[in-house]
């Protein structure tokens, strides 16, 4: 069973992803296939349903082209995420 406190935290990862995936201009589909992961695993990742483990994280990380820390840090604004992505190859 899932905390209230485990909840947040998996809300707050899974909206990190979706910002810097929408940022990015990557439709779930592509993300999940790039990073190695079915849609719907993507999905509830981004949802806050799914306890992904730290390699599925480190694969979108890499995917998404920012540090794996990115992902977990608490506080970090919205905002600040996508100003930290890099410039677009």
């Amino acid at each position: 069973m899932t905390t209230e406190a485990e909840a947040a935290f998996l809300d707050d990862v899974g909206l990190r992803v979706r910002v810097l995936r929408t940022a990015r201009k990557l439709p779930q589909e592509r993300l999940a296939e790039l990073a190695g992961l079915s849609r719907v695993t993507l999905g509830s990742i981004e949802r806050g349903k799914h306890e992904a483990g730290i390699l599925s994280h480190l694969a979108l990380a890499a995917t998404l082209d920012v540090p794996l820390s990115l992902l977990f840090e608490d506080g970090t604004e919205l905002d600040l995420l996508i100003r930290t992505l890099p410039a677009e190859k």
